[in-house]
């Protein structure tokens, strides 16, 4: 059994990783880096220096903290944002499909 505290309504409990993230809007031909503050099986919250079309789809790799470990590639829309001090963007994202790396290539 878990202590697990039921206030919490998500189906999956977020991880703080606040890991480099690229982001690749493939409609826009737009690419940008960022942080990934959050993770959770869902979903995604990333701060990143420009403001992105909402509802884009986005191709998001999250780049390990070393080399030892891979990559993680995922499909996602944007579900909302909000503008922050700085200029800076954070973007909460729905995922759609955890990509393997190896398929996916950014142009």
């Amino acid at each position: 059994m878990t202590d697990r505290d039921y206030s919490e309504k998500r189906n999956f409990i977020r991880m703080t990783i606040n890991t480099p993230v690229q982001v690749h809007v493939e409609q826009e031909g737009i690419l940008t880096t960022g942080i990934c503050n959050d993770i959770s099986g869902s979903g995604m919250l990333l701060t990143v220096d420009k403001e992105l079309p909402m509802e884009s789809e986005l191709l998001v790799t999250l780049h390990p903290p070393t080399t030892k470990g891979p990559s993680l590639q995922a499909r996602c829309t944007i579900a909302r944002y909000h503008h922050t001090a700085g200029n800076k963007c954070l973007l909460g994202l729905e995922i759609q499909e955890i990509l393997n790396e190896k398929t996916t290539e950014i142009a």
